[in-house]
């Protein structure tokens, strides 16, 4: 996960728990980092400086809070993917009952 804001996450997410981001894979062109979200954990605010591909290992419902106040839900179905363009600043919440696990593959520029 690209840059932890650390300050926005402890004045803005309520006291829930953050989960470890676990990192696969770096190099000069990629960053390879697996999450696993429990019910009720979040990612806490981050900014994403790179285009990113998000690939789903599992079912399940992340609800994720931009800096711009708009929010969104995403269903996780396995092998789903989803990429987006950066920058990218937000807070993922897992809001649904199962935990969620998936990749994100970063292309550094």
């Amino acid at each position: 996960m690209s840059t932890q804001l650390a300050d926005k996450t402890e004045d803005q997410t309520g006291g829930r728990t953050c989960a470890e981001p676990i990192l696969v894979h770096e190099d000069e062109k990629t960053r390879i980092t697996q999450y696993i979200l429990h019910p009720g954990e979040q990612t806490g605010w981050h900014v994403h400086e790179w285009d990113y591909v998000v690939m789903h290992q599992s079912e399940g419902e992340l609800t994720s809070h931009f800096a711009d106040g708009t929010s969104a839900v995403f269903s996780y179905k396995p092998g789903g993917a989803s990429a987006y363009s950066a920058p990218v600043e937000h807070n993922a919440i897992n809001t649904g009952d199962i935990t969620v696990t998936g990749f994100e593959i970063e292309y550094k520029k």
